[in-house]
């Protein structure tokens, strides 16, 4: 297994059915460890700026990605072109029933970083939450 550090940036919107955005970007380090059918990306997010950052690890195989996000917002999500998924969002103020159905789906990853665009809806507690569109790029760390 190759272990490589990478730069990552990400950049998310969610659309409302009000036609209201809430655009995210966020910059951060974190480890892109490349295995024979399958790269998994670990970094840290931070959520609330009251809160500590949140761990994430993403693992890309197969026609998927599977998210584990920890620490107060803990969650796991699928995206499957077509597919989908249904789980828990936990939070400090309780549970959700939580589901995503993939739009989009396309991700490169290798020894000197790469992408991920994913395009979902998101419903909370069976009802629709918005529409999420999220871009990652990851760019190895330099050899000071």
């Amino acid at each position: 297994m190759q272990t490589i550090p990478v730069i990552l940036s990400i950049r998310a919107n969610a659309y409302r059915d009000s036609g209201s955005e809430e655009p995210m970007m966020m910059l951060t380090s974190g480890e892109l460890s490349l295995e024979k059918n399958r790269a998994v990306l670990t970094y840290q997010e931070t959520l609330d700026e009251s809160l500590p950052p949140q761990p994430v690890v993403l693992i890309a195989q197969d026609d998927g990605i599977t998210v584990l996000r920890g620490g107060a917002y803990e969650t796991t999500l699928v995206f499957r072109k077509g597919f989908r998924y249904e789980g828990v969002y936990h939070t400090p103020y309780g549970d959700m029933d939580l589901a995503v159905y993939c739009t989009r789906l396309r991700y490169e990853l290798g020894p000197d970083g790469g992408d991920v665009a994913l395009g979902y809806q998101m419903d909370l507690n069976g009802q629709f939450a918005a529409m999420h569109e999220m871009e990652l790029r990851l760019v190895r760390k330099g050899d000071d």
